[in-house]
């Protein structure tokens, strides 16, 4: 579950600080769904139109996603079930990329690695904590 959250819509104080993610190129370029910050500004100086940036920026995800998918694993082990994860960006106004973010980062979690990843950890753990150890006592 993936709530988006900007400087105009504030994250609730009783949320875990490690729940939230900032997205913004401004204030966490290093992040792997933070678009250039060329991008961001272009789209806002009129140099691009919201569909091209989306274009642009679901192949940049598709890019990063296969050469990093464990870092998009991680995002979507992190909002497993009811556990929300917060996208917090500075965008205040108007369509963002956030919303393309968790557009593509609910796609993934539909398809195949990542629903065969999550049904292989689950395997191992059950195979884990459902047969306790045996210990060889020698005499």
């Amino acid at each position: 579950m993936f709530h988006l959250h900007s400087p105009s819509n504030t994250v609730p104080r009783n949320v875990n600080p490690g729940l939230v993610q900032n997205i913004s190129p401004y204030l966490n370029p290093a992040h792997v769904l933070a678009p250039p910050r060329i991008w961001i500004e272009s789209l806002l100086n009129g140099e691009y139109s919201w569909h091209f940036f989306r274009l642009r920026y679901k192949n940049l995800l598709r890019l990063r996603f296969r050469e990093a998918p464990e870092r998009f694993f991680g995002l979507l082990d992190a909002s497993e079930g009811e556990r929300p994860l917060y996208f917090a960006c500075h965008c205040f106004s108007g369509p963002c990329h956030r919303e393309v973010a968790v557009d593509f980062l609910e796609k993934l979690r539909e398809q195949a690695p990542y629903r065969n990843r999550v049904a292989l950890r689950t395997a191992a753990l059950a195979a884990n904590t459902s047969t306790p150890a045996l210990l060889a006592v020698g005499g």
